[in-house]
């Protein structure tokens, strides 16, 4: 079961020709027992019980339900620390299991989601359809990797069309389901930004000109950043987020467009399954050409005596000095990038101490993309790579990336005339923003794709 788990939810997060956007349902917030359906069907989402009407899944919160998590001895709470979704009391019994229902409409391409605490002798099957016609099924025992007492287990699927999943309850179990993530075809603004990616051949060189190693596309997220790192939410003091399945000894660079703008994750090592060894990561993020300056959003962990994070809102340079232990992950989130900017991040002494290692425990760095392969960086301490944020190539007009062409990247345009052969301005690429450069720009006046 764990290395289909790896693989579909890499599958999930990978497989999109086109920007995907993914949404997130955590059923917090709710009273103990409130019945759940059309709560989240702004997000296309509803909920019921397979095959009796007169009945709807409930809210259990920390201490409950009475068989799955009643607080005593070594049961233990909702990972989440606050809710999931679990099937009803059924005439002052919750040993009467009832298969819950997800309906996707309109459908989604990739579904995740988390099951708590299958242990004892529990088996809970997942069955995915597209319309009608089945075409996935997915059965975790307990003592499968990854399943126990207080422990979420994921549930990944990847299809190009999921319309319903129902998940299979049998008597007598106590579970519930946590942090729902699906995703869609991507469409709005955001959806087309790139991410030009650069790394220097050796420390301090700065010829990242010279070598550029591609593109990346930001994961289009329909929440905050918070809820796209998904800190400690369900597998504790790590990264969950739905964009990515960490690998061991592997520092991963993940962007996403959330509400808090556009967002660049540093996720270093894994939580699931446990990495063999922890680890240690200084880093250096510096932003430039941004006027307001980001905010970090995301501290993982932060309240560690062994981690320290140095940046406030409104500054274009955020640092961190982290140590992590075999069970977890290290990392932090940095928001509102503007458009047009450029970032420089590496690995380097952030906290002042000669005998603290920039990189321990990790071998490798990549850099994530919502439709391609991830790129492959050179892990070397003071080594630096570049970001430069590009607009969507479908809409190369949009030169400050709202998705639209219109009076303020014209004011853009007129302000780079003249020979630059670097600028985004240069929209046809001849080395000289000029009067062919205009005439596309006013051409393509208006929404993009409109």
């Amino acid at each position: 079961m764990l290395n289909r788990v790896i693989s579909l939810v890499v599958a999930f997060a990978l497989t999109p020709l086109a920007p995907a956007q993914i949404f997130v349902v955590d059923f917090e917030g709710f009273a103990e027992q409130t019945e759940i359906s059309d709560q989240y069907a702004d997000l296309g989402v509803t909920f019921s019980i397979d095959g009796d009407p007169t009945r709807l899944p409930v809210i259990a919160n920390e201490g409950s339900p009475t068989i799955g998590f009643n607080g005593s001895g070594a049961d233990r709470p909702m990972p989440s620390q606050l809710g999931g979704l679990t099937d009803p009391l059924v005439d002052g019994s919750f040993t009467v299991g009832l298969d819950i229902a997800m309906e996707f409409d309109p459908p989604v391409t990739g579904a995740r989601f988390f099951v708590a605490d299958i242990d004892g002798s529990e088996t809970i099957v997942a069955r995915v359809y597209d319309g009608a016609k089945q075409i996935d099924e997915l059965s975790v025992s307990a003592g499968d990797p990854g399943t126990g007492n207080g422990t979420s287990t994921p549930f990944p699927f990847a299809a190009p069309s999921i319309t319903r999943i129902v998940v299979d309850v049998p008597d007598n179990t106590g579970f519930a389901i946590d942090f729902l993530t699906f995703t869609r075809p991507c469409a709005g603004p955001g959806c087309g930004v790139r991410i030009q990616v650069a790394q220097e051949s050796a420390p301090g060189r700065g010829d990242f000109d010279e070598n550029v190693l591609g593109f990346v596309r930001p994961f289009p997220f329909a929440g905050s950043a918070a809820e796209f790192y998904a800190y400690n939410v369900p597998q504790g003091d790590s990264w969950n987020g739905p964009a990515l399945t960490p690998e061991p000894d592997r520092s991963h660079v993940v962007f996403a467009g959330t509400s808090d703008g556009l967002t660049i994750c540093l996720v270093h090592d894994r939580a699931f399954p446990d990495d063999p060894d922890g680890g240690r990561a200084e880093t250096w993020l510096e932003i430039t050409d941004d006027p307001d300056g980001a905010i970090r959003t995301v501290a993982d962990d932060p309240d560690t005596a062994s981690d320290s994070f140095t940046g406030e809102p409104g500054d274009s340079l955020f640092t961190s000095a982290q140590e992590w232990s075999p069970c977890c992950t290290d990392g932090m989130a940095i928001s509102g990038i503007d458009c047009r900017t450029t970032s420089l991040l590496q690995f380097t002494n952030t906290d002042g101490s000669i005998g603290s290692p920039a990189i321990r425990g990790m071998v490798e760095w990549f850099v994530y993309s919502a439709t391609d392969e991830p790129i492959e960086l050179a892990l070397e301490e003071d080594r630096r790579v570049r970001f430069i944020v590009f607009p969507d190539p479908e809409c190369p007009a949009d030169l400050n990336c709202s998705d639209a062409v219109d009076f303020p990247d014209l004011l853009l345009l007129l302000a780079q005339w003249g020979p630059c052969s670097t600028c985004l301005e240069d929209i046809d690429g001849d080395g000289d923003v000029g009067f062919t450069d205009l005439l596309i720009l006013l051409a393509a006046w208006g929404p993009c794709g409109g």
